[in-house]
């Protein structure tokens, strides 16, 4: 539930203060930009097979080509490069303005 928590512009005591319609926004607004920063990765990752050489000594064919982009795409679910973060930092701060300095 905490996990929302890794934006600078919330503080621990400011989240606590947040009603719950405000957290349970800011966790879908987490879980979206995870979804982008996973489709994203699988993006780069298929571009990248289109740059290795097929040689015909092992080729599976159609169903190596369907295994190989499944298997990308469970990869981009764990693979994590900070996108996510920083789009939900900047993102976050529509939903929860940062705190003015006093």
């Amino acid at each position: 539930m905490s996990s929302f928590l890794v934006s600078p512009t919330l503080q621990n005591a400011r989240a606590k203060e947040l009603p719950e319609a405000k957290k349970k926004e800011l966790e879908k607004l987490k879980k979206a930009c995870a979804d982008f920063e996973s489709i994203f990765m699988h993006q780069m990752l298929k571009e990248m097979q289109k740059t290795v050489k097929k040689t015909g000594l092992v080729h599976g064919g159609q169903a190596e080509e369907i295994f190989s982009d499944m298997l990308d795409e469970e990869r981009s679910k764990t693979m994590q490069i900070g996108i996510g973060d920083v789009l939900f930092m900047q993102l976050s701060k529509a939903i929860v303005p940062p705190a003015r300095p006093r």
